[in-house]
């Protein structure tokens, strides 16, 4: 038989042996995962889940930041009725006035390339040989102002639609074949008003991308020489789109 004192030392040795294992499964770090299992004829199978944070992936911006933008517009532009050149790459700055209120001023490249069947010409002016009506580069330049309403959607903040007013004029030089002047017509200037609309889907609270559809309505005001005749200055009625599907805009 043990003596007292011995089964005393015994008691008290396992109750400190399970205290102390208590004591260290608290202290262990939670691993967040949640285990289960089951074993059958066919072999173990079992799951895990995790129980800490997890990524959300890519959200939209609950708000657009800054008062200030500039975008990068392009490609295209085409005249209904008259001739304007087809290749705009423009860049614009908006300022923010008062809420969805803004003002903005752009400048543009304009570029093509054609012959005078292309700019709407009957012929080509300057002699029968077909080398002096060939094809050949336009590039001119553009610039505008106005005024552009940007609705704020509180449900979707990240959507700006905008419907926008303004004025503009470019300037553009038609061809030169061979290091001369090979075309009847030898530049032209325009004066328009233009009204449309856009929209932007901010990826990030202050980079967006979108499109703008502007209608452009005014005049063009020509330089034509024809082959050993007086230069001709005329106008005529312009009619066209700009058609701006690949916009990205900064805000800052």
């Amino acid at each position: 038989m043990t003596p007292r004192p011995g089964k005393l030392a015994l008691s008290l040795l396992f109750a400190f042996s399970v205290a102390a294992s208590a004591e260290e499964a608290a202290a262990a770090p939670a691993t967040g995962l949640s285990t289960s299992g089951q074993v059958g004829t066919n072999g173990a199978s079992g799951s895990a889940r995790g129980n800490g944070p997890q990524s959300s992936g890519f959200e939209l911006p609950e708000r657009v930041y800054g008062g200030n933008a500039i975008s990068a517009l392009m490609p295209l532009q085409v005249g209904f009725v008259n001739y304007m050149p087809k290749v705009r790459l423009g860049f614009q700055y908006d300022r923010q006035l008062f809420k969805q209120h803004w003002a903005y001023v752009g400048v543009a490249a304009l570029f093509d390339r054609g012959d005078y069947r292309t700019f709407n010409e009957s012929f080509c002016g300057l002699g029968a040989s077909s080398s002096t009506c060939g094809k050949g580069t336009v590039a001119g330049i553009d610039a505008w102002a106005g005024w552009a309403y940007k609705f704020y959607l509180q449900e979707y903040p990240w959507l700006v639609p905008i419907a926008r007013v303004g004025a503009g004029g470019g300037w553009w030089k038609y061809p030169k074949l061979s290091g001369t002047r090979l075309q009847a017509l030898e530049s032209s200037w325009s004066l328009s008003a233009r009204g449309g609309g856009g929209v932007r889907l901010f990826l990030l609270e202050d980079l967006a991308i979108g499109l703008d559809l502007n209608l452009v309505i005014g005049f063009t005001r020509s330089k034509k020489r024809e082959l050993a005749k007086e230069t001709e200055r005329f106008s005529r009625f312009l009619l066209g789109m700009e058609i701006l599907p690949l916009i990205v805009e900064y805000r800052f």
